[in-house]
C-alpha cells in the first residue's frame, strides 16, 4: 500500500540540523509516511548520514535550488498527501494525523494548513503564529502568511500538473504557487491548531530586507495583477482588522514536544507564553539573550 503522506525535505549542508527534522517525522503516529531527502550534493555528511538511516528515501544530485529539489521529490513521491519540510523545521507530534482527518472529512478540499510556532535552536518559542483563512486578495497584495511547515496538498494537484514550484524563484516560489492554485478555485481548509515548528538560528535573518526577495515579490505582484500601492495598503488594512477580530495578535500559551534527534528524543515545552509578533531581527535578539542567560 502506498503511504498516506509523502514529506520532501530539500537540503544542502544540513548534517547538524537534519536529524531533528527526521525525528519529528518519525515521531508521527497513526499515519503512514514516506520521508524523501532531496540533497543538493552537500559538501558535509548530510547525504551519507541520511543513507544510513532506516526508512529514509535519499537522493543526492544537482538541482537548481530549493524549489527544483522539492519538485524532484514530489515527482518521486507515492503518497496521497504531499508536503515539504525544510531541514530546520519540524512537525509537532500528532500533526499529520490531524491533517489526515481534515482531508478525509472534506473530499473537496485540496489544501490544508495550520498554525506555526517559531522556535530557537533549543526549541524555545519565539512567536506563536495564528492566522486567518487563506484569501488570494491578501496574498496577492501582501505575502503568503501560511508557512510551508504547516501546509499540505492533495496529490491530485500534482497529477493535474498544478503542484509545480517555479525554480526561477529563489525566495518567493511558494507565494507564486499558492496564487496559481487559488486562481483555479481550489479549496483550502484551516486547522486552528499548531502544526509545525519553524526554526530560527540567526542565519536566516537575511530573509528580512532581502533585495532578491523584494524583486521576486514585485514580479509576483505584476504577474498576478496586484493592486496599485495605495489600494494594496487598504487591502492589507483589511487583513489587519480581520486578524485583530479573530484574536491573532494576542499572545498565546503554547505546549509542544521539540525533537532533539532522529530517534526521536523530545524536549517538552510546557505552557510558555509566546507573542504573536515576529521579525527575524527580534528573534535573533531573543536567541542571543537565551545564550547569555545560560
Amino acid at each position: 500500500m502506498p503511504p498516506l503522506f509523502s514529506v520532501v525535505t530539500p537540503c544542502f549542508n544540513a548534517a547538524k540540523i537534519l536529524p531533528q527534522c527526521v525525528g519529528s517525522v518519525r515521531g508521527q503516529k497513526d499515519v503512514t509516511v514516506e520521508h524523501l531527502i532531496q540533497d543538493g550534493l552537500s559538501k558535509d555528511p548530510t547525504a551519507a548520514w541520511a543513507r544510513n538511516q532506516q526508512g529514509l528515501i535519499v537522493y543526492s544530485e544537482k538541482d537548481r535550488g530549493m524549489y527544483d529539489a522539492i519538485n524532484k521529490g514530489w515527482a518521486r513521491a507515492r503518497g496521497d498527501i504531499l508536503s515539504w519540510l525544510n531541514a530546520d523545521e519540524q512537525y509537532i507530534p500528532g500533526s499529520l494525523a490531524r491533517v489526515a482527518r481534515v482531508f478525509d472529512d472534506n473530499p473537496d478540499v485540496d489544501i490544508v494548513y495550520g498554525n506555526t510556532i517559531m522556535v530557537g535552536p533549543d526549541g524555545s518559542p519565539l512567536a506563536a503564529r495564528r492566522e486567518i483563512p487563506l484569501r488570494a486578495v491578501y496574498v496577492r497584495n501582501g505575502f503568503l502568511y501560511t508557512l510551508s511547515c504547516s501546509l499540505f496538498y492533495r496529490r491530485r494537484l500534482f497529477d493535474q500538473g498544478l503542484l509545480q514550484l517555479d525554480p526561477a524563484f529563489r525566495n518567493a516560489g511558494d507565494t507564486d504557487l499558492m496564487l496559481r492554485l487559488l486562481s483555479t478555485g481550489r479549496r483550502s481548509a484551516q486547522l486552528r491548531v499548531y502544526i509545525g515548528l519553524f526554526g530560527v538560528d540567526g542565519n536566516n535573518i537575511t530573509i528580512d530586507g532581502n533585495s532578491k526577495m523584494d524583486v521576486e515579490v514585485q514580479r509576483i505582484r505584476k504577474e498576478h495583477e496586484a493592486l496599485p500601492a495605495p489600494l494594496r495598503r487598504v487591502v492589507m488594512l483589511g487583513r489587519y482588522v480581520e486578524r485583530l477580530i479573530r484574536g491573532c495578535y494576542a499572545s498565546d500559551s503554547v505546549s509542544y514536544d521539540f525533537a532533539l534527534d532522529e530517534k526521536p528524543t523530545y524536549r517538552r515545552i510546557e505552557n510558555v507564553r509566546a507573542s504573536s509578533r515576529f521579525t527575524f531581527q527580534k528573534a535573533v535578539r531573543q536567541i542571543q539573550e537565551m545564550k547569555e542567560r545560560r
